[in-house]
């Protein structure tokens, strides 16, 4: 099962029941017979202009007994029997009677008699009907009909996939809530939260792991709460192999706010020497030990806190005193490689001019062993610097296929973001 660290996030769905009941009032028996068919039965006309003349009072039970009386006429016309089950349908949705209105709604769309134009509103509402009576089939049914009729309804796209959803078709429930979503985008509107949640929920259910991490990628586009990104960053770290790729993922989960867990952070400023920039592993240690977060009762585990600084900041020493020769090194070198070593010790000493700088040229030189990480560190030091578009330059050109193109695809939301 893929590991998401709030359950409430990934399964409790708030889904999107406030789609209102739409229903017309029935034709009057009098514009009744001004039209093509008529209300010829004198006993039928009479209960149903009582029935209307207790509905307009709103005196719903008496209605009912008035239509009732129309209903009991043996001898009515087809037209006078579908004019009747529109009275009977509105008077039963007024009292909340949902179930039977939708049997009485389904013979009106069978009976020939419904206006053509009204066909689409009909199978709406039916859907409606059904769903708020929990027969979340014969919704769906309803809902895919009245999209046949009357293709990109935003509420009726939502039935369907909250029908799938509680249906426990997760997979047709995602799909159909990913169009919900498209369509919105495409009309420059935000999805909201709910639609991407039930995204989200069908694909841990259906325990499809790519598609949690996809759609919870898709969430911090546009709620990128604290929540959302440290379930996302935990997902992709734990599918990256490589240790600077990992590095990458803790370096935005810093950023972002999310880096807590102190197995993490250690783990974190291990790597970070490793790579060859002990001065961001000392920053790291240092910041964390401030706020509290690096500290504990126990003697032996802080004493391995303070040796793990103390090792960091050792090596970052030695580190600065050899960043002039480096530079002038790096300058000489035929290759981009030394170059962007330099950029990666600049940047991680917060001197991000000077690693913008170094990194562009290493990059231009050529002779990079891992272009694709290049771009990322300097896009990192772009969006340090507050230069957002150049920071978006940089992350884009990152290749697709690169083992670094989830983690360049995640700052550049956190750049849009930010």
């Amino acid at each position: 099962m893929t590991r998401v660290k709030s359950f409430a996030l990934a399964s409790a769905i708030a889904l999107c029941l406030g789609i209102g009941t739409a229903v017309v009032a029935p034709a009057t028996a009098v514009a009744a017979e001004q039209s093509q068919q008529k209300i010829t039965t004198r006993a039928v006309a009479v209960a149903m202009k009582k029935a209307q003349e207790a509905m307009q009072a709103k005196q719903w039970d008496t209605a009912l007994a008035e239509i009732k009386k129309a209903q009991a006429v043996e001898k009515k016309t087809p037209y006078e029997a579908h004019q009747i089950d529109e009275f009977l349908a509105y008077v039963l949705i007024q009292q909340k009677k949902y179930g039977e209105a939708a049997t009485v709604y389904e013979r009106t769309l069978n009976s020939g008699f419904l206006p053509e134009d009204q066909v689409a509103d009909r199978s709406k509402t039916l859907a409606t009907l059904y769903f708020q009576t929990k027969n979340y089939k014969k919704a769906l049914d309803w809902a895919k009909k009245s999209l046949e009729q009357r293709p990109n309804q935003q509420d009726m796209g939502q039935m369907v996939a909250q029908c799938y959803y509680l249906l426990e078709d997760y997979p047709n429930a995602a799909d159909a809530m990913q169009k919900v979503i498209q369509q919105a985008e495409r009309a420059g509107k935000r999805p909201e939260e709910n639609w991407l949640q039930i995204v989200l929920s069908s694909h841990f259910k259906a325990d499809n792991r790519d598609g949690v991490a996809n759609a919870l990628k898709q969430i911090v586009r546009y709620y990128p709460t604290t929540e959302y990104w440290e379930n996302l960053l935990d997902i992709y770290r734990r599918k990256s192999s490589d240790d600077r790729v990992t590095l990458g993922y803790y370096r935005l989960m810093e950023e972002v706010g999310v880096l807590k867990d102190k197995g993490d952070i250690v783990e974190m400023a291990q790597l970070a020497m490793d790579a060859g920039v002990p001065g961001e592993a000392q920053a790291l240690v240092e910041r964390k030990m401030k706020d509290g977060v690096l500290s504990s009762d126990d003697k032996t585990e802080q004493a391995r806190y303070e040796r793990l600084l103390s090792g960091a900041k050792r090596l970052a020493e030695e580190d600065k005193a050899a960043l002039p020769q480096l530079a002038r090194e790096a300058e000489k070198s035929a290759r981009g490689q030394a170059l962007v070593a330099l950029g990666h010790a600049y940047l991680s000493y917060n001197r991000y001019d000077e690693a913008i700088e170094a990194l562009e040229k290493g990059i231009k030189k050529g002779g990079v062993l891992d272009v694709d990480e290049a771009h990322l560190l300097l896009g990192i030091a772009y969006m340090k610097k507050g230069q957002k578009q150049q920071a978006r330059q940089a992350f884009q050109a990152v290749k697709k296929d690169s083992k670094w193109n989830d983690l360049s695809d995640l700052w550049m939301i956190h750049t849009n973001n930010a």
